[in-house]
């Protein structure tokens, strides 16, 4: 089902502000030092750059989740680089290079499934919203009209010859006449 443009490039920008900002703030949190300015709108013109060129349909979770690990991934490597870069900066007491992508790709999967299961429940609210608001429309744009064509039927059609041969079969409610009991 493709969509719009604004409404691609709002999931875009959605993955892109959570992507980045949970990346930013883990980043400085377990590095202590600071990112430099322009750090934050190179990553979120990357990411949102991306994910705009995947987002011309619905993904499935395993799609979206990949999609978060590798852009936290990326977004580690990006941050590290940049704090390094940056000469002004007091670089504190960095956690082991492990110990950071860890934490990037644990905030990572859970954003991952977050938006997955977030983009499917948009996708299934537009899409019954779709269904309510469009086939009445559709119903009033091209009211389908179907020529008048009368029955003709015979007036009193003759009781069939099985019928009358079975005439005696037919029971009605109650004891069988008849019969006497002692």
């Amino acid at each position: 089902m493709h969509q719009s443009r604004g409404f691609r490039a709002a999931r875009a920008a959605m993955f892109a502000v959570t992507c980045v900002l949970l990346a930013a703030l883990g980043h400085v949190l377990m590095s202590g030092a600071m990112l430099p300015w322009w750090a934050l709108p190179m990553a979120f013109g990357w990411i949102g750059v991306t994910a705009w060129i995947v987002a011309d349909r619905e993904r499935g979770v395993p799609f979206v989740v990949l999609s978060t690990l590798f852009a936290q991934g990326a977004l580690h490597v990006v941050f590290t680089l940049a704090q390094t870069m940056s000469p002004h900066e007091m670089h504190g007491d960095h956690m082991g290079g492990g110990g950071m992508l860890g934490a990037h790709l644990v905030a990572a999967l859970l954003t991952g499934l977050w938006l997955a299961y977030g983009e499917r429940a948009a996708f299934s609210v537009l899409r019954s919203l779709a269904v309510r608001v469009l086939l009445p429309l559709r119903l009033i744009s091209c009211p389908q009209v179907t020529p008048h064509q009368p029955r003709i039927a015979p007036a009193r059609s003759p009781a069939p010859l099985r019928d009358l041969l079975l005439v005696h079969a037919i029971t009605s409610r109650g004891p069988p006449g008849g019969v006497l009991f002692s």
